[in-house]
């Protein structure tokens, strides 16, 4: 249960980074390209998970899925997308707190299993040009 509870934390810290550092585009920003999609589970849509595309070397980009289950990502405040290449996917439904800005989305227990947040095996590949990818995630 402690490796639980610490990997919960690991993943909000990582979340809570990546909002903290979002940040104006820095002059050698890296080749990035618009990322979209949807997030189901079971084949319902996943409301509000919150989605972390991570590459091997660089900034992750992050993004939420909405009341349908579909997401934007953002590479940081004013850049939308992700680095072009291979990444690991991070997808959580976890929340310690109610969201300030948005009554929709309040402190949540981790519905998924950890093959898809902190032992997640999802991978996504982002090409120049616009990016449609969706994850189509099984609760068992």
């Amino acid at each position: 249960m402690n490796c639980f509870l610490t990997s919960r934390w690991k993943c909000l810290c990582l979340v809570s980074l990546l909002f903290a550092g979002c940040s104006s585009a820095p002059q050698d920003m890296p080749d990035v390209a618009p990322v979209s999609g949807t997030v189901t589970l079971d084949g319902n849509p996943l409301p509000y998970a919150t989605i972390v595309f991570q590459p091997t070397d660089g900034r992750p980009s992050n993004g939420q899925t909405d009341a349908e289950g579909k997401y934007d990502l953002h590479f940081n405040q004013d850049t939308m997308g992700a680095e072009l290449g291979s990444h690991q996917v991070i997808i959580t439904t976890y929340r310690e707190f109610d969201h300030p800005s948005d009554s929709n989305v309040k402190a949540s227990p981790e519905l998924l299993p950890a093959k898809y947040h902190s032992k997640s095996e999802l991978t996504a590949t982002v090409e120049p040009g616009g990016n449609e990818i969706s994850f189509d995630l099984k609760s068992k």
